[in-house]
């Protein structure tokens, strides 16, 4: 045992070192089996080093790290809300895949608020992260900041359907057009043809409106497809309001495109709920694909393949030249209960 730590004192490399026998260097070495170093050092002193750093407790020093490689190793994460299945599968797809390469992941809501999202992009500014990934509460917000970004040499990866806006920023999204191609093509198979879309209400439904325009895009590629109506629902009154409009069957769509899995199992509730039969009567669809088993209901779904979209924010930040870079992610069609498993006759 040591006799110059006092209890509570941290312990540094180069205590560490004068316990193990050897250098500063070597310690360095030890914790840092990737980088170059000026000395080697074997396995055995490597693992003499770690069971004195386990022993004494020492930990790693990353401010040290950050002053001498102007690199933090964080790496910014605001999406607009985290309370979705879908932003919690990225959070964590996207933490499990920077973690592994020796990255902490700082994860944060802008809960759909511009403000909000100023201040947490200072934060990340402060902490000088490596990268910022985000998804915008509008796509002109905190402009001035994302030139702050650029001249600090901090990447941005975008999390929309557009192209970069600077050259130090890239872009990834899932193929929202084929996610309403999907969709469409499903329906049109099954025979249904008069449409209504549902979206989200109130503030910060940009992407709402988005899904909706790539709707009407693919309706038109359908002879007979009509988007006959369009709600959108800020509360679960709310859509249930609306359900009890189509007790009148000459209301009725054949079938209800939601904005996500989340609004399509509430949908889909209401009109059991209210006595109409789902898909039968009404077909409903959603988007994201992240049921859970305690859900009580599975709609039928465009699945967004969060794994694959960590991956590619992974290997845009690893890149060698990543401005500029466009990434859109194909989704897949996943049939559940919510739609008919066979074609039927369109209704008048």
């Amino acid at each position: 045992m040591i006799d110059n730590t006092r209890q509570g004192q941290q312990v540094t490399a180069a205590m560490l070192a004068k316990h193990a026998g050897v250098s500063r260097v070597a310690v360095y070495a030890a914790f840092n089996p990737g980088k170059k170093t000026t000395v080697g050092i074997s396995e055995k002193t490597k693992n003499k080093i770690l069971a004195a750093a386990e022993e004494l407790g020492y930990i790693p020093n990353d401010l040290a790290r950050t002053l001498v490689s102007g690199r933090s190793r964080n790496i910014g994460l605001l999406l607009q809300s985290n309370r979705s299945a879908m932003s919690q599968q990225l959070i964590a797809a996207c933490s499990r895949l920077f973690v592994d390469n020796g990255y902490l992941v700082i994860s944060e809501s802008s809960d759909e608020d511009e403000k909000r999202e100023r201040e947490i992009l200072n934060r990340f500014l402060i902490r000088r992260v490596d990268c910022v990934v985000i998804s915008w509460v509008d796509e002109e917000s905190n402009a001035d900041l994302r030139k702050q970004f650029g001249r600090c040499g901090i990447p941005i990866i975008n999390i929309r359907n557009r192209e970069p806006d600077f050259d130090y920023s890239a872009a990834i999204s899932f193929d929202e057009g084929q996610v309403m191609r999907q969709i469409c093509g499903l329906l049109a198979r099954c025979g249904l043809r008069k449409l209504c879309y549902a979206g989200i209400g109130g503030r910060g439904n940009n992407s709402s409106r988005w899904r909706h325009t790539h709707l009407e895009s693919a309706v038109r590629e359908h002879s007979g497809m009509e988007l006959a109506g369009e709600v959108s629902f800020a509360s679960a009154e709310e859509c249930r309001a609306y359900v009890r409009t189509l007790r009148d069957p000459a209301k009725r769509p054949q079938a209800i495109v939601c904005y996500n899995d989340r609004i399509a199992q509430l949908v889909t509730i209401e009109l059991r709920l209210s006595g109409i039969r789902v898909p039968e009567e009404i077909a409903v669809t959603g988007v994201d694909g992240y049921s859970d088993r305690f859900d009580l209901v599975a709609p039928t779904t465009v699945r967004l393949p969060v794994a694959e979209m960590a991956g590619e924010i992974y290997r845009i930040f690893s890149s060698s030249d990543y401005r500029r870079q466009l990434v859109r992610i194909a989704p897949e069609l996943i049939e559940r209960e919510t739609t008919p498993n066979q074609p039927q006759e369109a209704l008048s």
